[in-house]
């Protein structure tokens, strides 16, 4: 319950800037910036582990400086696999879920120059980032609250003319709720939008999430002193996020069929979608050093990443009466159903980050960990002040430390690399317990088809457990009611797979 707390506090926050449908919130943020998949398939086999480890392209994600280590030139093409598994608890019931995606990974090209002295090396690749896949669905019975019963939903997003006692008064407005026959109608004599909805209602529904950001990588390392290379990378991000809840509810109660709406409630389903398209920049700098033939030692700082967020919302109905009538609100007027357009930044923390890794015959262990301090998480808006959402940064937030363990061993009579990692990332939300942490085993094998080709395999299982606030409002009568998630434990299993050429 802690994130749920949390989460509605937020939302308490930002209320008095935008409607439920419109507003930001820090999620939208965390998304952009935590669980990144992280870049090559070595390196998602080792738990990520590579900020002193890494010894290949992905050099340019995990520490730009090692790319001085380079011999030959490569080229690698790679794809990514998810199955996401949701086992979400309402109101006492549990209920499971599966989505699946398969999507291109990486892309990627890098090479030494050519030097009278120490190494310089370069490279560009394009690399997905985060994968935003994962989907619930949750179902109950609920004998307290009905989401057609709060402000948030009577209430139509592109309201923005006053409190919500004008919006009641006002009669040369229709909404979605009174198009559904789901309210009465405002007069003289009956001020206030009304709604007999508090009792024996199956709430049921289906939250997917899809989409994902990418980043072009263009950078280099150079030695400065013996066994001393630092580097830098350029990171060019961009993406999408689709957001579609498919929200039902029915009245188990109802049987009367010689009233008029709404009395008489049957059923509504009601459908949000949200798409968001992101563009962001930040630079990355390595240090990387080889004190001697067996230890590896590596640093990093990235800068804050500016993202440029364009926001796109919609909601439309269904109703459903036993009189046998059904509305649809995209019949009736497209004035029903308004695409709500909004445009905001985000700033991301720094991150600081150092690495480990020891190298004996044919063995290789590395760890490695990064600093963030979410607190430091930013909005800001044109239009809009988003203050209060960069106070509850400060307020709900706090700094994390992620860690990685990995291991690898080359057994040369067979051309084969054995590898296994280990990684925790811990929740940004302040006294969040440990099982919101997001855990990672993963586990792969390189295979040398020749001395300059390779055929890798990576899996990972991820596991950590969230929750969600489906609505979190007043009812129509101005008490506080809300319907939640109480936990959701997701279950990731990730497969990778490249092809490496080395010239």
């Amino acid at each position: 319950m802690a994130r749920i707390y949390k989460f509605l506090l937020v939302l308490g926050f930002i209320s008095t800037i935008s409607s439920a449908g419109l507003s930001q919130n820090l999620l939208d943020a965390l998304r952009l910036t935590q669980n990144p998949i992280g870049t090559g398939v070595r390196s998602y086999a080792m738990g990520n582990a590579m900020i002193a480890a890494t010894n290949d392209y992905s050099a340019l994600d995990f520490n730009p400086a090692a790319l001085t280590i380079l011999e030959y030139g490569e080229m690698s093409l790679s794809l990514f696999n998810k199955s996401s598994h949701s086992d979400a608890q309402f109101l006492g019931s549990t209920t499971a879920n599966n989505i699946t995606n398969t999507i291109p990974y990486s892309f990627a090209y890098a090479a030494p120059i050519e030097t009278v002295r120490g190494h310089l090396a370069f490279g560009i690749s394009y690399d997905r980032v985060n994968d935003f896949t994962s989907s619930y669905k949750f179902s109950g019975v609920n004998n307290s609250s009905s989401f057609l019963n709060t402000q948030d939903f009577v209430q139509d997003p592109g309201w923005h003319r006053g409190t919500f006692k004008d919006y009641l008064q006002s009669l040369d407005f229709t909404n979605l709720a009174w198009a559904l026959f789901l309210t009465n109608t405002p007069d003289s004599l009956n001020p206030g939008l009304k709604s007999k909805f508090n009792s024996g209602l199956q709430q049921s529904g289906t939250v997917t999430q899809e989409g994902g950001t990418n980043a072009l990588r263009i950078g280099g390392g150079i030695d400065v002193a013996e066994n001393i290379a630092v580097g830098a990378t350029v990171n060019i991000i961009f993406g999408t996020y689709d957001y579609r809840k498919v929200y039902f509810e029915t009245n188990l109660n109802s049987s009367d069929t010689s009233t008029l709406p709404p009395a008489g409630f049957r059923s509504a389903q009601v459908v949000d979608t949200r798409s968001q398209s992101m563009n962001g920049v930040n630079v990355k700098f390595g240090l990387y050093s080889e004190p001697n033939e067996y230890i590896r030692v590596g640093l990093t700082f990235e800068t804050p990443t500016f993202f440029s967020i364009d926001d796109r919302y919609s909601r439309y109905g269904i109703s459903n009466f036993n009189n046998g009538k059904i509305y649809d609100s995209r019949l009736i007027a497209s004035s029903l159903n308004p695409t709500i357009v909004n445009s905001y930044t985000v700033t991301t923390p720094l991150k600081l980050g150092a690495g480990f890794s020891f190298q004996h015959w044919d063995f290789t262990v590395a760890a490695s960990a990064e600093y963030a301090d979410y607190s430091q998480l930013h909005f800001a808006d044109d239009n809009i002040d988003l203050n209060d959402l960069n106070d509850a940064a400060r307020d709900q937030l706090h700094g994390v430390l992620n860690w990685h363990i990995g291991a690898e061993y080359f057994i040369k009579q067979l051309g084969l690399l054995i590898r296994g990692g280990y990684q925790i990332l811990p929740s940004a939300f302040k006294s969040d317990p440990s099982e919101y942490n997001t855990k990672s085993i993963s586990g792969g094998l390189g295979i040398l088809l020749s001395k300059a080709a390779m055929l890798e395999f990576s899996y990972k299982n991820t596991s950590y457990r969230t929750d969600h606030s489906l609505y979190n409002s007043y009812s129509l009568q101005g008490r506080p009611i809300s319907a939640s998630i109480t936990q959701d434990d997701i279950r990731n299993n990730e497969f990778a797979v490249a092809f490496t050429f080395r010239f």
